[in-house]
């Protein structure tokens, strides 16, 4: 699987990649506990520990010109940005005997396990694209959170909030090669991998040692924004006064905030991004939707879903990893 023409895929693609034999076992289950990483596209990066890459900051100078006069050579500008990818690691021990109390379904109950720590690693990746921060904890990737850090930066808006602990974020993301992608290290596998460890001897606190059953977890990842302009983030949003209702002190209007967020985006990009927000962003949308002469919000068919809200022709993913617990910026 090679990125040499900037190919880029989802989980879903990875694991019928990796089914074949190419690679490691790959969590079949994943595909049923995604939520915002279905929609993130995945692209091997160009070096071991991140990806390498250029982004364009300045055109180059044109001239107008006279016959018989010559013309100025010029070049565009870019910067050379390095993006950082992570290492998320778990290993579950089991008891053998504690396995052999299930009988035949000890499998079953192996699996179950498992499919609790592919769980708790998708929420930890979900999180860290939202809110990593490798300046608090170096192992991790930076989030979208890092990118667009404050009020006046570019394409965000302020909703007003400045109570702390008690603000949450909308965000619109386009995703694409050339806009926002996941990425995962030169030469490794993409997604969350697993290996059986098989029987081992552990020990407990004591030193004591007795027999276990072991299954390594891990996920090599990180985040690639290549167009600064393919994220705009609606900050500052107080939990508090999502529920009120237009013409009460304090309404927060999300349509005025959605329209101006979704037109700081090209519409390049704008067509193929993605709303997404928590529980609270959702339900203060959708409430608003049934005030008179706000019609910014309809249903739609996305994600094999006949029930998708759409907000100006994009869909809206509910995501929990965006808490409702975020500081003002």
């Amino acid at each position: 699987m090679s990125n040499t023409l900037g190919f880029v895929v989802s989980l879903a693609e990875m694991e019928q990649f990796y089914r074949g034999g190419k690679a490691g076992q790959i969590i079949e289950l994943m595909n049923r506990t995604n939520d915002i990483m279905d929609d993130v596209p995945w692209m091997e990066s160009n070096q071991s520990d991140g990806h390498l890459t250029h982004i364009r900051t300045g055109l180059p100078e044109v001239y107008w010109r006279r016959l018989y006069q010559g013309t100025p050579p010029s070049k565009s500008q870019w910067s050379q940005v390095k993006e950082g990818c992570g290492l998320l690691e778990a290993i579950m021990e089991l008891d053998v005997e504690e396995l052999r109390l299930y009988g035949e379904r000890d499998r079953a109950f192996r699996m179950s396990e498992g499919v609790a720590f592919a769980e708790a690693m998708r929420q930890k990746v979900a999180a860290t694209l939202f809110y990593g921060d490798s300046n608090i904890n170096p192992d991790e990737f930076n989030g979208l959170a890092m990118r667009y850090p404050a009020a006046d930066a570019g394409n965000v808006l302020d909703a007003g909030g400045r109570e702390q602990g008690a603000c949450t974020s909308l965000w619109l993301v386009a995703w694409g090669a050339q806009a926002v992608h996941g990425i995962y290290p030169k030469g490794s596998t993409g997604g969350l991998s697993h290996e059986d460890l098989h029987t081992y001897m552990t020990q407990d606190a004591g030193g004591r040692k007795y027999q276990v059953v072991g299954d390594k977890y891990n996920w090599r990842c990180g985040l690639a924004v290549r167009d600064w302009r393919a994220v705009a983030r609606i900050a500052n949003l107080p939990v508090a006064a999502l529920g009120r209702r237009k013409g009460e002190e304090g309404f927060i209007d999300l349509q005025k905030l959605t329209i101006e967020a979704k037109n700081k985006m090209p519409p390049q990009l704008r067509q193929k991004a993605v709303w997404y927000g928590n529980a609270d962003v959702l339900t203060a949308l959708e409430l608003q939707n049934s005030d008179a002469g706000n019609v910014h919000l309809q249903y739609g068919d996305f994600f094999a879903s006949r029930a998708v809200p759409v907000l100006h022709g994009r869909p809206v993913r509910q995501c929990e990893a965006i808490v409702s617990s975020e500081n003002p910026i």
